[in-house]
């Protein structure tokens, strides 16, 4: 009874975590940024309805925010547990399987991203949701796989082009986002490794984690107020599309 009664109490810990995204806090210093993304996805996922796929799905960590009657997720790293493993420029399902599609953090990792934009628009219905996500100011990460960062104008240009008609293009973050998530970033990275080349290494965690967790709490708190101040800058975009028919 006891040890049920624990259980409970630890899922339910953990339930409320997620809600919050806590688990985004004290898991990586680029709370702002993932915390921003999922919240994209939170909004929009509900939209994404029917048979989905989850194009580089990764760990599936979006699934549960989606609409979907039915999902599939291709990855091409096995390392991830994908449901399936597969190159996304060449999608192993037939033409107009998936009544929506999802693709977030990925087109900017694609050496040629029209060719994987050609082969979700062959895989969704026409008429079909599928809802994007690129990064704008990032840091090089996923080295050597990292090719491309998009305005607004480049990502509206590239969609169009490859047959999606964009029914919303949303800026992800703005300059006060951009500026604390770096600096936070940078900041936490710096210390991480002065620490590890001191006597307190094994303390690393214990001591970093606080500073990063506060600092992100406080600044994206900031960012909420003043990201809309300043339009020229952006850490990504979200663009919910309808797949065009012909």
């Amino acid at each position: 009874m006891q040890i049920s009664t624990y259980n409970d109490v630890v899922s339910r810990a953990r339930e409320l975590s997620r809600d919050l995204d806590l688990d985004l806090l004290f898991r990586t210093y680029l709370f702002i940024p993932r915390k921003i993304l999922r919240d994209a996805i939170r909004e929009f996922g509900g939209q994404l309805d029917g048979k989905l796929l989850d194009v580089g799905c990764g760990r599936q960590q979006y699934r549960r925010f989606l609409n979907c009657d039915q999902y599939f997720g291709i990855e091409w790293c096995l390392e991830k547990r994908p449901p399936v493993v597969a190159d996304v420029t060449q999608i192993p399902f037939r033409d107009r399987a998936f009544d929506s599609a999802l693709c977030t953090e990925v087109l900017e990792h694609l050496p040629e991203p029209g060719r994987c934009l050609d082969e979700i628009r062959r895989v969704v219905k026409p008429g079909g949701s599928v809802f994007f996500t690129v990064p704008m100011t990032v840091h090089t990460h996923s080295e050597p796989h990292d090719f491309y960062r998009y305005t607004e104008y480049g990502l509206r240009y590239l969609l169009e082009k490859h047959g999606f008609e964009i029914v919303t293009l949303r800026r992800l973050g703005g300059v006060v986002s951009v500026m604390a998530s770096r600096g936070i970033n940078l900041g936490c990275e710096a210390m991480s490794e002065r620490l590890d080349r001191s006597a307190l290494r094994g303390l690393r965690r214990l001591l970093v984690t606080p500073l990063a967790a506060g600092g992100s709490l406080a600044l994206y708190g900031l960012s909420r107020l003043m990201d809309g101040v300043e339009q020229r800058d952006a850490i990504g975009w979200a663009a919910m599309c309808r797949r065009v028919a012909n």
